[in-house]
């Protein structure tokens, strides 16, 4: 009978030589299998190796032997390693991810025009509201730029306005800018800055970035 029991021993003492077991419950499970949450990993009783991800060692361990697949700590895998397939499938996973990425992403936006600016002038003012134009050869860029919410009027690098939308019915556009009530109106010189839209439904190519005094007025 000795001899019998004796076969086992250098299974459990090598078992016992990883380090003691601490099976836990999965974060989840799905359709019976156990699911890994924060610093959860797979292993085995007998098992040299502890697994990050459900690779081909695991399924196969749940397909055969499922009560022999626990779920423990990482911190309480002993000595055990990590499973090169884990590896290996966690690679081919960001590999895959990354070509989706690189397949789906847009293209990246054409650069801007150099020097990106449209010089404009007051052509009104009233009841704070003031409107400014761009010379003949600024106006179809004018109207080709959008305005999205909370883009400011710089006035000295003071904040003085709000710009309401660009009115590009007209044969002459306009931007049109609601002034700060407690701002004193300047004419002068004006300069509109641009950038691309931030909005992924925006229909114009540009898109205004601030409306500021001119540095040469």
């Amino acid at each position: 009978m000795s001899k019998y029991l004796n076969v086992s021993h250098p299974t459990n003492a090598k078992a016992s030589d990883l380090g003691v077991l601490k099976p836990i419950e999965p974060a989840a499970r799905r359709e019976g299998k156990p699911l890994l949450g924060d610093d959860q990993v797979y292993v085995m009783k007998y098992g040299s190796e502890y697994h990050t991800s459900w690779c081909e060692v695991v399924a196969d361990k749940w397909a055969h032997a499922p009560r022999g697949l626990l779920v423990s700590m990482v911190a309480d895998v002993g000595v055990r390693t990590r499973c090169p397939e884990c590896d290996r499938a966690l690679k081919a996973a960001r590999t895959s991810s990354a070509e989706q990425y690189q397949a789906q992403a847009p293209p990246p936006p054409a650069r801007l025009p150099r020097g990106a600016v449209i010089p404009l002038r007051v052509v009104g003012a009233a009841h704070g509201i003031l409107f400014l134009a761009a010379a003949a050869e600024f106006q179809n860029r004018l109207r080709e730029t959008a305005v999205e919410p909370a883009t400011p009027l710089l006035v000295d690098g003071r904040r003085e306005g709000m710009v309401v939308r660009v009115d590009a019915a007209r044969e002459e556009p306009l931007l049109v800018v609601q002034l700060d009530p407690r701002a004193t109106f300047r004419d002068g010189s004006y300069q509109v800055r641009l950038r691309r839209p931030l909005q992924r439904s925006a229909t114009k190519p540009y898109a205004v970035d601030s409306v500021e005094s001119a540095p040469w007025a």
